[in-house]
């Protein structure tokens, strides 16, 4: 499913969406993101909603072009703006000042004898001649700025005239040159869908059923029956007009909807006359299926507050309620002007998105100037599944709209709303909704735009609420217009587009446990931990993720493209739905990055609102490569808002990484095979991490040592050279020991580095590295060649070391809090 707003505040695609996920359909909620960075979030614990990064360079671009065109000028006769007149007379005036000090500085100069009168005379006549200049250029500047003006006014007032009757021209109109933004959206939603490669796509509203057919040719191209539902939300051609929303903006749209309609395999809308309409207008085969746009009958929910408690009313006092969007059509200011005719009665405004907007400032100032201020409240709207059981304290829910042919046949939300909470309904005599509301005797209608008719009526609703909440509560009323009804109806169209009933399945169990460690696999470490996991956690899966790399050059559950990873929205929504099918339960980032999907100025935290969303736990591990990175300051920083649990995979980290754990790295037994037997040859090799040791190097020199150094090789390379040495050096300067290192154990190599006290304390058991500080690199290695017998005991207790700390048992110790298996 596919809209072009944000999602969160459409109820009718979030009910649809859930009502064929309830069935077993996998289903993705697509949107447009408010602030044009990618988000996600999971919706019933098992689909996933996407907003889409949105840019709109076609529809900016004719922006510019208007405003471009309606700056045009005749040229040279008037200034550009009034910024270059008042620079032009900054400049004169500057001139003029310095004039008036020349006169001053001669006058000056004649009085103390020391200017002839020759001079003098001569440069009074210059200055005259400059003042009078000066006087006639600031004149000009007059003429200039008044033609400017005038121009400006003339040009103005053309425009508007031409504007005012362009904006009223419904035909010839084209799509593409009024609203191009229907083509951004192709671009904002046309390769996402074309990764997903859905059986069925269902567009809601005008905006993006031209996306919507232009999907399904491409998915002919590829072999596949893309089946296409268009959601009509209303009947465009008669969309009320407003602001931007003039005759010639709704004829593109309706032109827009007209030209890709006959793509759509099912339509369907919100009421039996947009049905109709839409089927005549358009030619189709079949009636549209009415979906009323409804709610469910209210659950029984805890709510802290209801609309009485945040309005302060007791029971007692007469209160009005309208909730939804504020615009000049909706009518509200009729209800406010009908105030003064019902004294002690209330009116409650819950405005969406918020009270905070300009159009509710327009209401607060019609109040005040009415003297109904007092009577007036402007609420914050409440979550979707809250609305009816927020609003049921209310006497009655007013719906003012004023007349337009769409709102004619306008069936909205807040009607049923209203009723199912047991609201009596007051609507503005549109005939959808005056038929709906005398069918089943709810509520009464008033004359739309008609504030005194709107008072008598209310006055009249408010005398017998009693009968009303009578018929709101007879079951006939409720079935009709709950949800279930409505999704009911749904299921069985998206059954026969899908050659299968669709019945509600109960929501699968997510009683498994499944850790997924990823993306970077830092030498093999998540694919350990996971088998780890597994191997000394009951009932604990484990997965790993690498993103791009050698496939097989650690062992990795699954493996993605580093391009997909970065740029592929299609990957990452499909890889978040994945982790949903799979049942994930607990994530562990890498090195801060996201599992999700990440460009370079985005990190782990992105996908936490998914994770959240989905009640699956998350921490971060960092790998000692990160840590010692130059950049970790502001890493660090960035951690310190980042609440959940840390990990680090050397026992020196701990004190750099606040409140972290020790996650020991796994290291798999080494084959003895591939090893030979230690310091047995005549020059042992003697490998080097770290920098490199000029003593060390002259050992090499003088023939006693084979010196090898770890710069410029790979891992892999690195490995087999760590298990043909006789001796590896750590790097001394850390204190501490790294992943090569064990490895280096494991194989039963002699190991020389420096284990600072606080390492040493935190260990369980001894550690066989040979201590050695800097500057005695040297002395120790020259002993140990010396004395083979005690080296080679030491090398021997490095498989025991590893094998007792370092097998998994510990790692796995180290994440069973996190999993919830202490």
């Amino acid at each position: 499913m596919m809209v072009a707003n944000g999602i969160d505040n459409d109820s009718r695609v979030l009910k649809e969406a859930m009502a064929i996920s309830r069935t077993g359909v996998r289903v993705t909620l697509l949107g447009v993101s408010p602030d044009g960075v990618l988000s996600m979030k999971c919706l019933d614990g098992n689909t996933v909603m996407a907003r889409l990064p949105s840019a709109f360079p076609l529809r900016d671009d004719r922006r510019r072009r208007r405003a471009r065109r309606r700056a045009r000028r005749l040229p040279l006769l008037g200034y550009k703006s009034s910024v270059d007149a008042a620079a032009r007379e900054a400049r004169i005036a500057a001139r003029l000042a310095d004039l008036k000090a020349e006169s001053g500085d001669a006058v000056g100069a004649k009085r103390a004898g020391s200017a002839s009168p020759v001079g003098f005379r001569l440069g009074v006549l210059t200055r005259v001649v400059r003042q009078r200049w000066l006087g006639a250029a600031s004149v000009g500047v007059r003429l200039r700025r008044d033609f400017m003006l005038s121009q400006n006014k003339m040009f103005a007032s053309s425009w508007a005239w031409y504007d005012g009757k362009v904006s009223r021209m419904e035909r010839p109109v084209s799509w593409r040159e009024v609203v191009p933004e229907a083509w951004d959206y192709e671009q904002i939603f046309g390769q996402v869908l074309d990764e997903l490669a859905p059986d069925v796509l269902h567009a809601h509203d005008m905006h993006l059923v031209g996306v919507a057919a232009r999907a399904k040719g491409r998915a002919k191209l590829r072999g596949r029956d893309l089946k296409v539902v268009y959601d009509a939300h209303e009947y465009v051609p008669g969309i009320a007009q407003y602001g931007h929303r003039t005759p010639r903006w709704i004829a593109a749209w309706a032109d827009h909807e007209k030209k890709y309609l006959y793509a759509a395999d099912r339509v369907i809308t919100v009421s039996s006359a947009i049905a109709q309409r839409l089927k005549e207008e358009n030619n189709l085969d079949h009636l549209p299926q009415v979906i009323l746009n409804t709610p469910d009958i209210p659950r029984e929910i805890e709510l802290t507050q209801d609309i009485r408690t945040v309005t302060g009313l007791s029971d007692d006092v007469p209160l009005l309620v309208y909730s939804g969007g504020i615009t000049a059509v909706r009518g509200v200011e009729t209800a406010i002007k009908a105030m003064p005719d019902m004294p002690g009665v209330h009116l409650a405004v819950v405005a969406v998105p918020s009270p905070d907007q300009p159009a509710v400032a327009v209401l607060r100032k019609h109040a005040i100037r009415l003297g109904v201020e007092d009577r007036m409240h402007y609420l914050h709207p409440v979550a979707p599944h809250e609305v009816t059981a927020f609003l049921s304290t209310a006497d009655a829910g007013i719906i003012p709209m004023l007349r337009a042919p769409n709102h004619e046949m306008a069936m909205p939300n807040k009607l049923f709303e209203y009723s199912l909470g047991g609201l009596p309904v007051l609507t503005s005599d549109m005939s959808s909704m005056k038929e709906f509301v005398a069918q089943f005797g709810i509520g009464e209608s008033f004359e739309a735009g008609n504030p005194e008719d709107l008072a008598e009526k209310a006055k009249l609703l408010l005398s017998r609420t009693n009968k009303y909440r009578e018929r709101l509560a007879s079951p006939t009323f409720r079935q009709e217009a709950a949800w279930s009804g409505q999704a009911d109806k749904l299921r069985v169209l998206y059954g026969e587009l899908l050659g299968r009933e669709l019945t509600v399945e109960p929501a699968p169990a997510r009683d498994r446990s499944r850790l997924l460690i990823g993306p970077t696999n830092t030498d093999g470490q998540a694919w350990a931990w996971a088998r780890a996991v597994e191997r000394h956690l009951p009932g604990i899966e484990g997965e790993s993720l690498q993103v791009g790399g050698v496939a097989d050059e650690f062992g990795v559950d699954r493996v993605a493209g580093s391009a997909e990873y970065k740029k592929s929205v299609g990957w990452r929504i499909e890889h978040a739905d994945q982790m949903l099918e799979n049942g994930v339960s607990h994530v562990l980032f890498e090195s801060g990055h996201a599992l999700l999907g990440q460009t370079a100025l985005q990190w782990f935290t992105k996908d936490l609102e998914f994770l959240e969303s989905s009640g699956i736990a998350h921490g971060v591990v960092f790998h000692a490569a990160d840590v010692r990175d130059r950049r970790w300051e502001v890493t660090r920083e960035r951690l310190a808002e980042y609440e959940g649990p840390r990990f680090v995979t050397a026992p020196d980290l701990v004190d750099t990484v606040d409140y972290s754990v020790w996650l020991p790295v796994v290291i798999e037994p080494a084959d003895p095979a591939l090893s030979p037997p230690v310091l047995e040859r005549e020059t042992p090799v003697v490998l080097q991490f770290g920098q490199a040791d000029p003593a060390l190097a002259d050992l090499h020199d003088l023939g006693l040592i084979d010196y090898q150094t770890a710069d410029g090789r790979s891992r892999a390379e690195l490995l087999e050279l760590v298990r043909a040495s006789d001796i590896v050096v750590e790097d001394v300067r850390l204190g501490s020991y790294g992943a090569l290192t064990a490895e280096a154990m494991a194989a039963g190599r002699v190991v020389v580095g420096r284990i600072s006290q606080r390492v040493r304390d935190r260990l369980p058991m001894e550690v066989p590295i040979v201590q050695a500080d800097p500057g005695e690199l040297r002395t120790v290695v020259e002993r140990l060649i010396g004395e083979r017998e005690d080296a080679q005991k030491t090398a021997a207790a490095g498989p025991i070391y590893i094998s007792e700390v370092h097998d998994g048992r510990r790692s796995a110790e180290a994440l069973s809090t996190f999993l919830g298996k202490a």
